[in-house]
Formats: structure tokens, C-alpha cells, sequence
């Protein structure tokens, strides 16, 4: 017999999936969350109104259409890196209050159809996700990016928005960040993707991530990543603020890679198109629009 996950099989198929999970959250409309806190000892499973079941499987399903798109129908095929890509996307053009609305709706889906490895992460990085959204709903480039850097308070962070910088890493991959002869390797970055960076054209700037790798990885050491990446976005916030400039999220030193990134390969004789094909890779997508979308902004 196949193992079944909280009342559906872990080999569903994901439009599967989504009805069992509507089926199983709307449960709740009607209902007092208090009632069922207090029969269930903790938080509600369900969904307690409308309006807000609506909102979260419209999420829900714009998702699982995401991930048939690339070939993954099964519900034991998605991962969480899958999801944390689908996220990262959506923080380039959406606000922090929207990209909690979307974290929030995929820790219940999960939640529904068993997948509790998927929506236990989504809970433990749930700050670090919204953090990564904005005010005005794009992530725009700095205007003076190095002065950002310099100005922030804690010098671990200093390093963190350099490296992210010089390598359009995010934030969660900073940390990842190896020097390998003349590249620079995350493993495993959004979707599970290793993403290699050549600096053979730019060495100076390779020698620059080498100093700054080894003094964040003493910083580690010392107060702990996670300690570093969840004030980060408060320091920068307030760096911004102080400095009059746009605060639209940490996502902001990808674009201003993407934008100085683009010219520099231009430089070396390359044509639009296989500028946008090598920044894509650089940047950890598949799809050659999100590099002229970083670029554009």
C-alpha cells in the first residue's frame, strides 16, 4: 500500500492535491478559531473565512501552474527549493505585505496535503522570505550602492551587502559563497541550481569576495548566521532611511549587479542577447526575460 500523508497519497497529482486541499481547509469557515484552538491545543489548520480561502488557494493554484509548467505534476516531486524559487521570483516586483500573504497561503496548502517538511521551512524562514519584498512593490537598484554598504551599522552586514554586490547572490546564498581558481560557486542555490560566476575577466573584484568570505565566516563563527541574516534587513532599512534612499529590500544589490553586469559583458564584445543568456546563469534563472527585467528597473 503506498503511504499516505494527513488523508492523500504522497504521489498525488498536484491538481489532485489542490482540491484535497480546498476540501480539507474550508473545513474551517464557519468555525470559531477559538473553538478549535482550544479543541486542537494550537493553531487552526483551517481556513476561517471566505474571502481569505479565496486569496489562498488563487495562490495555491498559481503555483501548482507554475510547477506543471516545468514539469512537475507529482506532490512528492515538489521541494522546497522549488517553492523558495517560486517566492524569490515574486519578491522582485511584489511588497513585503503581499509576499507574507504568499508565503502564508503555501505554508497551508503544504500544511493540508502532509507536506510538513515543505511548510515547517516556510514558518522557520518566514522573516528572512518577507524581508526580501518591498514598499513600492519593485526591487529597484540603489542609486549610490556603495555608499548603502559603507553606512550600514554592524560590519557583518557591511560584508554581507558587499558580497551580495559583487556576486547578485541573495541573501540566503551569501553565506554559500565559495572561491574556486578564477569562479565563484554557490551550491545550491534557489531550486537547487549551483550557480558558477566566471571572474576571469574581473580578478580584482575576485580577490575583493575572497577577503570578504573569509571575514564573514570568522563573523559566523563568532554570532551565528542566523543571528547576521535576520537583522540585516532592519540595519538596512534604517541605513536607507538615514541616507534618503528608496529602502525596496535586499534584493536591491541583485539589481544593481544585474544592471553593471549586463554593461560589462556588452564591453567584452557580446550582443544584447548573449549578455542577458550569461547574466541569467549568473543569476541563478532559467529564463532569459528575468535578466532584462532585473536590467530594466
Amino acid at each position: 500500500m503506498r503511504k499516505m500523508m494527513n488523508g492523500i497519497r504522497s504521489n498525488s497529482g498536484l491538481t489532485y492535491a489542490l482540491k484535497y486541499a480546498a476540501s480539507y481547509l474550508k473545513q474551517g469557515i464557519g468555525m470559531s478559531k477559538r473553538w478549535v484552538y482550544k479543541e486542537l491545543g494550537g493553531r487552526s489548520p483551517f481556513i476561517h473565512s471566505y474571502s481569505t480561502f479565496n486569496r489562498y488557494m488563487g495562490i495555491a493554484k498559481e503555483f501548482v501552474r507554475d510547477m506543471k509548467e516545468r514539469g512537475i505534476n507529482r506532490l512528492d516531486k515538489v521541494q522546497y527549493e522549488h517553492v523558495r524559487e517560486w517566492l524569490d521570483r515574486k519578491a522582485v516586483y511584489v511588497t513585503e505585505k503581499t509576499l507574507k500573504v504568499n508565503t502564508s497561503a503555501l505554508e497551508k496548502f503544504f500544511d493540508a496535503v502532509g507536506r510538513s517538511d515543505i511548510s515547517d521551512r516556510l514558518r522557520q524562514d518566514y522573516q528572512e522570505i518577507y524581508s526580501q519584498g518591498n514598499p513600492s512593490g519593485r526591487a529597484l537598484p540603489f542609486a549610490e550602492p556603495m555608499k548603502v554598504i559603507e553606512s550600514l551599522k554592524d560590519p557583518a552586514h557591511r560584508i554581507v551587502a558587499e558580497l551580495q554586490y559583487l556576486t547578485g547572490a541573495r541573501v540566503g546564498d551569501v553565506k554559500k559563497i565559495e572561491v574556486i581558481g578564477d569562479k565563484v560557486v554557490i551550491e545550491s542555490s534557489k531550486g537547487g541550481r549551483d550557480r558558477v560566476l566566471d571572474f576571469s575577466d574581473r580578478l580584482d573584484k575576485l580577490e575583493r569576495i575572497k577577503e570578504l568570505k573569509a571575514e564573514l565566516d570568522r563573523f559566523i563563527q563568532e554570532k551565528g548566521w542566523k543571528d547576521i541574516r535576520e537583522s540585516y534587513y532592519d540595519d538596512l532599512r534604517e541605513t536607507c532611511k538615514r541616507l534618503g534612499e528608496v529602502y525596496t529590500g535586499a534584493h536591491a544589490f541583485r539589481v544593481n549587479y544585474a544592471i553593471e553586469r549586463f554593461e560589462e559583458l556588452k564591453a567584452t564584445g557580446l550582443n544584447d542577447r548573449e549578455a542577458d543568456r550569461v547574466l541569467t546563469q549568473e543569476l541563478g534563472h532559467n529564463r532569459e526575460e528575468m535578466s532584462r527585467y532585473y536590467r530594466s528597473l
